[in-house]
C-alpha cells in the first residue's frame, strides 16, 4: 500500500503540473444531529483524502508543496488523540505525520503563495486543481479493484438474498433488511448509499425510501443497492418480478431494457463519449417504445425533440469506486456539464482505459410526467397517448451494472449478478 500511495501522489502532483500553490487537503470532520446533544452522523472522510492516504481519520490535513523536496512535497497532519477520545470512541495516535497544530505554523512559513483547499468544507469545482486531481484519480488502480472486487461480492450476496426473500406481502423495509444483512455477513464495511426499493408504482421514485407498502401479485421489485467496502463502492440495480412472475407488458420491457444495456456496456470504450453512451440507451428505448406504439414519431425525433425524457428521465449512469459517483464531472478543459436528450448527464467525459463506470438505462411510467398538460400538448405528435393508457404498467424499470474501460473489452464487474 506504501508503495500505492506514493504512485498517486506522483501522479497527482504530476497532474498539477508546474504550479506553485501550496495545496491543503481536508479529510472533513464530524456533523452533529440537529438536537442530537453528543451524536453525529456516521463520518464519511472525503474521497481526495482517502485516496491520498489511504486513512479515513476526521479533522485531518494532507498539505501540498511543491518546492518542499523532502518528503516529494506532501506532509500529513492529524489532531491529537486524547485519554477520552480513547475512553469514549477507542481512538488510538496514529504514530505518524505531523500535528494537527503544527499546520498554522507550516502556513505562516508559506505566506505570500497561492493557498488552495481542496476536499471537504470547501467548493473548489472551478478550481484547475481540483479539476487535475479528479483526472488523476478516474483510471482505478489494482489496489482499487481489489476493494471493487470485494464490494461487488457482497452486493452480489444481497441480491441472492432479495431474491429468496420475495413473496407477497413482503415490505420494502423488510426487503431492504434482508439485502443489508447479506452485504455484513458478505464482508461489507457499510452500504455505498441508501438502499432503494420499490414496488410497482414507487418503482418509479429514483430515491425511493423502502417503506410499510407489501408485495402484491404482478407487481414489479425494483432494486438498487450497492456494498461498500473501505470506502469503495459497487452500484447494481436489478428488476425482479414479483409474486407471479411478470406480466406480458412487463416482460417485454425488461426484454427492450436488456437488450439496450448490453449495447451501452459493449460501447464502453477507450475514447467514446459519455454522451454517447447515453444516445444509445435513448435511441434504443425510443426505437421499442415506437415498436410497442406508445411513440408515433421516429426514435431520432424522440431524442431531438426530449419526448424520450418523459420515460427516460435521467443520465445513462455516472463513475464509481470511492464512493458511489466517484469522480465524475466533465474531461478536460469543458466547462459546465451539457443538456442531452432532454437531461444533463453526470458525466460529460471521454472514456479512458481504468474508468469504471455504471451503466443503467430505464423506462419509467410516471405520473407526474404523463399526465401533465404541458407535456400532452407539447408532445402532442410523438406520443400516442391512447395506445400509452392501454399500458397498465405502473412505475419503473432499471438494468444497472458496473463496467469498467480497459484496452480492449469493456469488464462487466457485476456480470453475476441475474438480470
Amino acid at each position: 500500500m506504501e508503495m500505492t500511495l506514493a504512485m498517486r501522489r506522483a501522479r497527482t502532483a504530476a497532474a498539477w503540473g508546474d504550479t506553485d500553490d501550496v495545496v491543503v487537503v481536508h479529510a472533513g470532520g464530524l456533523i452533529g444531529r440537529p438536537g442530537g446533544q453528543d451524536q453525529c452522523y456516521p463520518f464519511r472522510v472525503h474521497p481526495h483524502f482517502r485516496w491520498l492516504t489511504g486513512l479515513s481519520v476526521r479533522d485531518a490535513v494532507l498539505a501540498f508543496d511543491p518546492d518542499d523536496g523532502a518528503s516529494g512535497g506532501w506532509t500529513e497532519f492529524f489532531p491529537s488523540v486524547t485519554a477520552l477520545d480513547t475512553v469514549w470512541e477507542g481512538l488510538l495516535p496514529l504514530g505518524r505525520g505531523r500535528a494537527l497544530s503544527e499546520l498554522p505554523g507550516w502556513l505562516e512559513a508559506r505566506r505570500g503563495r497561492t493557498i488552495t483547499h481542496l476536499g471537504a468544507g470547501y467548493d473548489a469545482t472551478q478550481s484547475p486543481l481540483e479539476q487535475k486531481i479528479l483526472e488523476a484519480r478516474r483510471p482505478k488502480d489494482e489496489a482499487e479493484l481489489i476493494l471493487l472486487h470485494r464490494a461487488v461480492v457482497a452486493t452480489a450476496a444481497g441480491f441472492a438474498a432479495a431474491r429468496t426473500a420475495l413473496r407477497e406481502g413482503l415490505t420494502e423495509r423488510e426487503l431492504q433488511i434482508e439485502i443489508e444483512t447479506a452485504f455484513a455477513r458478505s464482508g461489507a464495511t457499510g452500504v455505498a448509499y441508501d438502499t432503494i426499493v420499490g414496488f410497482g408504482p414507487t418503482s418509479a421514485i429514483f430515491h425511493a425510501e423502502p417503506g410499510s407498502r407489501a408485495l402484491a401479485v404482478g407487481e414489479q421489485v425494483l432494486i438498487d443497492a450497492g456494498a461498500e467496502v473501505d470506502g469503495y463502492c459497487a452500484d447494481v440495480t436489478r428488476t425482479l418480478p414479483g409474486p407471479g412472475g411478470f406480466t406480458t407488458q412487463q416482460a417485454e420491457l425488461m426484454a427492450l431494457l436488456g437488450g439496450v444495456e448490453r449495447a451501452c456496456c459493449l460501447a464502453c470504450r477507450p475514447g467514446v463519449e459519455w454522451h454517447e453512451i447515453h444516445r444509445i440507451a435513448a435511441r434504443g428505448i425510443a426505437q421499442g417504445l415506437r415498436d410497442f406504439g406508445i411513440l408515433r414519431c421516429s426514435a431520432e425525433e424522440a431524442l431531438d425533440t426530449e419526448a424520450i425524457a418523459l420515460f427516460f428521465p435521467h443520465g445513462v449512469g455516472h463513475l464509481v469506486g470511492l464512493g458511489v459517483r466517484d469522480a465524475s464531472g466533465v474531461g478536460p478543459g469543458r466547462g459546465e456539464k451539457r443538456r442531452y436528450c432532454g437531461v444533463t448527464p453526470r458525466c460529460d467525459l471521454k472514456l479512458e482505459p481504468g474508468f469504471l463506470a455504471t451503466v443503467e438505462p430505464g423506462i419509467y411510467f410516471i405520473p407526474a410526467l404523463l399526465n401533465d398538460p404541458k407535456n400532452r400538448e407539447k408532445y402532442a405528435t410523438q406520443v400516442d397517448w391512447e395506445t400509452l393508457g392501454r399500458w397498465l404498467v405502473p412505475g419503473g424499470f432499471r438494468i444497472e451494472d458496473d463496467i469498467r474501460v480497459t484496452d480492449g473489452e469493456p469488464i462487466n464487474l457485476t456480470a453475476e449478478i441475474p438480470h
